[in-house]
Parts: structure tokens; C-alpha cells; sequence
């Protein structure tokens, strides 16, 4: 990759080295940087699209990574494109206001700006983003840095409040609930507010009660 130079900085926080690996375009979500034409574009987001005739589209908005400028690429469908694996350091979130995702590098005590729309997956994961939080920063080194941010797989959130259903004759009654930060899951009916709940942030979705055992 012509875009990336020099080796990233040995640090404990470090999960990954830069590199390459294919995948499916259906498959890339908001985040992701692919190298394009030797140029790490960020995906922002994906539509499909087809006129009946010939091969289904998949349109993709990217921003480019070095320039910032935005463009749209369209691939058939089943075309594979290279992702790049970023650098993968530890941060704490420490707030999100004006736009701009706030971070802490709890190794050097370091704070860091991001366009809070930097995060992984799109605007849609914002609710579920918590005050002092640890999320993953993605860089790529030595330039341009730091470019998005990524929530934690699981989070441990409390039920602010649940909007009761009616119970179904059979199997498990699932109700819409607000939790802390403002996400929307659906929590079986059983849970109350003010409960913990582990959260899978990349589906959105319950997973269990918070036990004594979970952070």
C-alpha cells in the first residue's frame, strides 16, 4: 500500500498491524476503510440498487482518508473489494458534544477529537455510546492517524424505562426499552427499569441481565 508508511509505534494498547483481507461488498458497513485504486477510502454508507436488467449495484459513498473528499463508487454485485485492517488502540470516551467524539489514550493520558459520525457502523450507534466507556480509536500510521472509533462488542447499559406489551399466549414477550445513553433494544418482558442488561452493540440486541460476575 503506497499510502502507508514506516511501521506503526510499539504500545501495549496496540491489537493489530496494518494489513489487507477481501471481502464481499455487501458485506462492508459504515467504517470500514477499503484501499481503492491505492486510496484508503472510508465507507459511509451503502445502498442497492438494480433496474431488473443485468447485475444488481451496490452503490457506496466513501470519504477519502488522506483529503476528506467524498465520492461514490458502484460495484456489481458479488465484487470483492481489499479492506484494511487498521491499527487498533484503547481509548476512553469520555463525552460526545458538538458533533465531536472526545477521547482519552489511557496509556499517555492523551485527549483526541473525532467527528462523532466517525464511528463505526454509522450515526445509528451514537445512542449507545456512554460516558467513560472504552471504545477502540482506528488509525491508520503514520498518516493520516486516527480515523474512526468503534464501541466495545458488549456493553452493560441500565434500563431507563420499558413500554409494556400485551404477554403472547406462548414463548417469551419482548418489549421496547430505552437504556442508558438513549439506544432502543427490545428486552423481554421481564425486565424492569432500572435493571443492568448486557447489550450486543454491533446487533443491538439483549443479551442477558447484568450478573455479578459482569463490569
Amino acid at each position: 500500500m503506497a499510502f502507508l508508511k514506516g511501521k506503526a509505534a510499539s504500545s501495549s494498547l496496540v491489537h493489530q498491524i496494518t494489513r489487507e483481507y477481501k471481502v464481499d461488498v455487501g458485506s462492508l458497513r459504515s467504517g470500514f476503510v477499503i484501499d481503492h485504486e491505492g486510496k484508503p477510502l472510508i465507507v459511509l454508507n451503502k445502498t442497492h440498487g438494480g433496474t431488473g436488467r443485468g447485475p444488481a449495484v451496490i452503490k457506496v459513498d466513501f470519504k477519502n482518508a488522506l483529503t476528506g473528499q467524498k465520492i461514490q463508487q458502484r460495484f456489481k454485485s458479488g465484487s470483492t473489494v481489499e479492506v484494511i485492517q487498521l491499527i487498533q488502540k484503547d481509548y476512553q470516551l469520555l463525552y460526545v458534544a458538538d458533533k465531536k467524539a472526545h477521547l482519552m489514550n489511557m496509556e499517555t493520558f492523551e485527549e483526541l477529537e473525532l467527528p462523532a459520525d466517525a464511528i463505526e457502523g454509522g450515526e445509528s450507534k451514537l445512542p449507545f455510546a456512554v460516558d467513560g466507556m472504552d471504545v477502540i480509536v482506528q488509525s491508520l500510521e503514520p498518516e493520516p492517524g486516527p480515523i474512526s472509533w468503534r464501541l466495545p462488542n458488549r456493553y452493560s447499559y441500565v434500563v431507563e424505562s420499558v413500554e409494556e406489551r400485551r404477554a403472547q399466549a406462548k414463548g417469551t414477550t419482548y418489549c421496547p426499552a430505552m437504556i442508558s445513553g438513549g439506544g432502543m433494544v427490545q428486552v423481554p418482558s421481564f425486565v424492569k427499569p432500572g435493571e443492568s442488561i448486557i447489550v450486543d452493540t454491533q446487533e443491538e440486541r439483549y443479551v442477558s441481565r447484568t450478573t455479578g460476575n459482569d463490569e
